[in-house]
């Protein structure tokens, strides 16, 4: 996708040096829906919030898709200025995307008909265009391949939200649980999806659900003990 200049494009290269976390996170939410993916309002305000509130040095996403959930993190990131960085993880291949699917599932069916490598020059074109090369680094690779590159309880946030199907889920949450650091975040997408509530169980038996930051019954927050 070509991206087309914008005043945003022009402000945030003075950005926030004077302007107020309210004032930018507007601004920055003014362009959400122009991001591929399913990232609501809400729930990118909510990622922003935690990430101004508790200044992460290490973040990881696992499932990108288009970015929308990665574009409020890294802008978030981007306004802290302390150095943080987003791990954008995702293979951006038809093959991962089918992983655990049947053939005649609906969901096999739409994966199937994606332009995968679409997906993944529109992420970088975003990235570029919204000036966040910085506070992204991207791993096009699985997150089992990833999660060798993460030490035990170097993480800080969290977000989980790549292959649904139940297997894959919760082996997402098997491996990256022990990388993130006592007292950090961990985001679960999809919570309402039967095939996840294997996933889901597991991180409320061995964390503490944050309902207040918490997006209803779609994207839970837990709290590593």
């Amino acid at each position: 996708m070509k991206w087309l200049l914008s005043s945003f494009v022009i402000f945030s290269t003075t950005l926030h040096a004077s302007q107020s976390w309210q004032s930018y996170k507007k601004d920055t939410l003014s362009h959400q829906g122009e991001v591929w993916g399913w990232c609501t309002n809400e729930k990118a305000e909510k990622l922003m919030n935690l990430i101004h509130d508790t200044n992460p040095k290490v973040c990881v996403e696992i499932g990108v898709f288009g970015g929308s959930s990665i574009y409020p993190t890294a802008s978030a990131l981007r306004y802290n200025r302390n150095s943080g960085v987003v791990h954008a993880i995702d293979p951006w291949t038809t093959e991962a995307c089918l992983v655990g699917y049947d053939t005649n599932d609906p969901n096999f069916k739409w994966w199937q008909a994606l332009d995968i490598e679409s997906i993944y020059n529109h992420f970088t074109g975003m990235l570029k265009h919204f000036k966040l090369t910085n506070q992204c680094k991207v791993l096009r690779m699985t997150s089992e391949e990833a999660s060798s590159l993460f030490e035990d309880e170097s993480i800080d946030i969290l977000h989980i939200d790549g292959n649904h199907t139940a297997d894959v889920a919760l082996a997402d949450v098997l491996m990256f649980l022990p990388k993130v650091k006592k007292g950090g975040y961990v985001w679960f997408d999809d919570v309402n999806w039967e095939s996840t509530r294997k996933a889901v169980d597991y991180l409320s038996e061995n964390c503490e659900f944050q309902e207040a930051r918490s997006v209803k019954d779609a994207c839970f927050l837990f709290r590593k003990p």
